[in-house]
């Protein structure tokens, strides 16, 4: 079914000194057509052009009847025009008044990181080929649509180079997922992204099941959605084939923090990559595609450590995240009852975007393309205190020596601020005044015994301090956030006093470093 809707020039001497504006809109389907002698039949109450197309296809005509009365009361009129065979098309007219400040659709201009990108569009139904072409010119796009394999390979043949590809996956004959494949040996087109267009519910072939596709769009397709399929696929295009590498591997990570890991990510390339340098440090990962495999993959075996890309098709990782955190709360079910970190990987390194990761129930963030010094510094980060966590009683806070290690990784620190005093004093300070705010809501939730809320402050402080190295802080945030996911307060006020009292012992350890004294010195304590 195709939508056309266009203005139309009001006749002189109707619709004067009104803001009112004339719309057609014309409704065409590829059905059974109606013959040409029975369409004034269609606008009758009660009346179908053929009566026995009631059993078949349902329906008595009086919607019919309803809208053209509708359409009337707005100053329009609605007729129908068919081929028998062919389909039908149905129009209307209508007076609306425009909204003084309304502003066109998001997705309906120019779009600058679209623009003047060349893009391949193969589609065999005319109707989407032409408005999948005329989408992306008016996101600026320079497109050249096709409707069969041939086309595409004669274009490729002549050297013809596009910056992205639009596939349909089911086509008589060779199916999209064949096309890409052969587009693909083309030179020109062996770095190019591909974007499958499939039907609700369906994959590629399964015979051709390594072509790598960078994103995927369910139809009917939606100009959004379309438009943030081709961003991503333009963050995260295919890497160029290369003779396999050994990998080689360091176990010294894996043996002495062993780990059950599972990636999830919808992108081929990325699972492989994210992969290969979880085994350069001697893991085997399981791999899911999207947040509804993990959780299926978790109900099937225990995991210690989740990679969790973000945006995914069916559940993205925000969503699933949330949905795991439940469940351990819930309990019932032991794969979920141990400690998982989970920690967040996104192309979309935007202002907030750790935020929401942490909201959701995730521990850390992993900005992409992901380097494999990024990943060892994570596992090492968190799976020290998970390990000492899962060794220690869970409400039992490990003993004190701050003698043996500084309460504050100050390597770490001033890895994040590029050893700059004033991010340093800017971190510091948004560090403490945000602490010292959460030091109170858990102090109040468990007065007024509120595990939940225990649970999220808990959580959200201890992401933060492990981010910043507070090296004795977490584990103590992490006994209390599992206290609170246990439904339980039974010793949170020990554990949150001794919190508090390694929190001090953090205020004083900064402060005796001169760059952060005079700063720290006039912030409120907790």
């Amino acid at each position: 079914m195709f939508v056309k809707v266009q203005a139309l020039a009001v006749p002189p001497g109707e619709l004067e000194n009104t803001p009112a504006v004339r719309l057609h809109f014309a409704v065409r389907d590829s059905g059974i057509g109606i013959p040409s002698d029975r369409l004034a039949r269609l606008f009758r109450p009660f009346s179908q052009a053929d009566v026995s197309t009631a059993r078949k296809y349902g329906g008595t005509g009086l919607g019919l009847a309803i809208s053209r009365k509708l359409v009337e009361l707005m100053g329009g009129r609605m007729w129908a025009e068919s081929v028998p065979g062919e389909g039908s098309t149905f129009n209307f007219t209508i007076n609306v008044t425009p909204v003084a400040d309304s502003k066109p659709p998001a997705y309906a201009a120019r779009q600058n990181r679209l623009a003047d990108l060349k893009i391949l569009i193969l589609d065999e139904n005319a109707t989407i080929r032409n408005s999948l072409f005329e989408q992306c010119r008016r996101w600026g796009m320079i497109p050249q649509a096709v409707e069969n394999s041939a086309q595409v390979m004669d274009l490729l043949r002549k050297n013809t180079e596009f910056d992205l590809a639009l596939v349909d996956l089911v086509m008589p004959g060779m199916d999209g997922s064949a096309v890409a494949a052969e587009m693909q040996k083309f030179s020109s087109a062996a770095m190019m992204p591909i974007v499958m267009l499939t039907p609700l519910g369906r994959k590629s072939s399964p015979e051709v099941s390594h072509v790598v596709f960078a994103h995927s769009v369910h139809k009917p397709i939606k100009p959004a959605q379309l438009c943030q399929a081709l961003e991503r696929a333009l963050l995260s295009p295919r890497i160029a084939p290369r003779a396999a590498e050994p990998v080689k591997v360091d176990n010294t990570l894996a043996k002495q923090l062993p780990l059950r890991i599972l990636l999830v990510d919808d992108n081929a390339i990325n699972q492989k990559v994210a992969v290969r340098i979880l085994q350069q440090i001697g893991y085997q990962p399981d791999v899911a595609g999207n947040g509804r495999e993990a959780l299926e993959a978790l109900d099937r075996k225990p995991y210690d450590f989740i990679f969790m890309d973000v945006m995914m098709p069916e559940m993205d990782g925000l969503e699933a995240t949330r949905l795991l955190r439940r469940r351990q709360m819930i309990g019932g079910h032991a794969n979920y009852e141990q400690r998982i970190v989970i920690v967040a990987m996104t192309a979309h390194a935007m202002q907030g975007d750790r935020e929401k990761c942490i909201t959701a129930g995730m521990d850390d963030y992993l900005a992409k393309p992901v380097r494999p010094k990024d990943v060892r510094d994570m596992v090492e980060r968190w799976a020290g205190s998970f390990l000492n966590e899962l060794r220690a009683p869970e409400t039992k806070v490990a003993t004190e020596n701050p003698a043996a290690e500084p309460s504050v990784d100050m390597d770490r620190m001033m890895d994040l601020t590029d050893g700059n005093n004033d991010s340093l004093r800017e971190l510091v300070e948004m560090y403490f005044n945000q602490t010292n705010k959460q030091v109170a809501q858990m102090l109040a939730a468990i007065r007024d015994g509120k595990p939940e809320d225990l649970r999220r402050v808990a959580h959200s402080c201890a992401g933060a301090s492990a981010t910043l190295g507070m090296t004795h802080l977490v584990p103590k945030l992490r006994a209390m956030e599992k206290l609170g996911a246990s439904g339980s307060l039974t010793g949170a006020a020990e554990i949150c006093e001794s919190a508090i009292a390694e929190y001090g012992r953090i205020r004083e350890f900064l402060k005796s470093k001169p760059e952060l004294a005079a700063m720290i010195a006039n912030l409120p304590t907790a």
